[in-house]
This record gives C-alpha cells, sequence and structure tokens, in this order.
C-alpha cells in the first residue's frame, strides 16, 4: 500500500521517526500501529498541501461509511473528465417542513401526485428523480 500525506509531521510519526506527543493523539497513532501491522508492504509519500486535495475528498468519503473487517474492498477506478460534470444541483431549502428528503418522489411513485406547489418544470424535475 503507498500511503500518500500532505502533513509531513503525521507521516514522520507513522514511521517512527517522531514520537507523537500530543497526549489526544496518541490513541490515534496506537489504532495506526494496528492498521499498518496488517500490510505486508508499506510506502510513504509526502505531497504539498495543493496537490492533496482530491485525497481529502476521498478520506472524507471513507470516513462516511462503515466498511467491516472481514470485507474485501475492490480498488477504486477514478477517471478524470474533461468537462465537469454538474448533476443534482439543488438550491438551498428555504424551509424545513420536517419531511424527508425523498416524500415527494415517494408520494409521486406511489400516488402519482405532484405537490400542489409545483412547476411544470419542478414536475418534470420530480419525474426525472422517480426515474
Amino acid at each position: 500500500m503507498e500511503v500518500f500525506g500532505d502533513f509531513n509531521l503525521i507521516l514522520r510519526q507513522i514511521q517512527g521517526e517522531w514520537k507523537t506527543r500530543d497526549v489526544k493523539l496518541r490513541p490515534y497513532h496506537a489504532y495506526l500501529e494496528l492498521l499498518v501491522g496488517r500490510f505486508d508492504d508499506l510506502r510513504y509519500t509526502h505531497l504539498l498541501r495543493a496537490q492533496n486535495q482530491f485525497v481529502d475528498v476521498l478520506a472524507t468519503l471513507a470516513s462516511m461509511i462503515d466498511i467491516p473487517v472481514d470485507t474485501i474492498v475492490r480498488p477504486l477506478l477514478i477517471e478524470s473528465r474533461s468537462v465537469p460534470a454538474y448533476c443534482c444541483l439543488v438550491d438551498e431549502a428555504k424551509f424545513d417542513d420536517g419531511l424527508p428528503w425523498y416524500h415527494d418522489i415517494y408520494q409521486f411513485l406511489r400516488f402519482g401526485a405532484y405537490p400542489e406547489t409545483f412547476t411544470t418544470k419542478d414536475k418534470r424535475a420530480l419525474r426525472q428523480l422517480a426515474t
């Protein structure tokens, strides 16, 4: 496994070159040592912060899910596109009606009904989301 990081201090602490002195970070370091022991080959590469934005996004995504220990995770193929993909752009909600985000989609699928306030454009968007 190759580990890319933009914080040289942390990389050196992981490699054992420097000690982890911050008491709050020691439990994280101990857990990291357990994880490191699960790999046969481990390499560390320091990146400049500007070069590490993509990795930060992946780390954020990874922190959002819980993968069981015995699960085999296949490699993730990521392709770079020449044109940005803009999808699901949603304006910030102006009110909170207490309903889940999918309520209108559910009502449309179940009853074929549109909310009373929907315009023709809103109805088209709802049909697209429902598919």
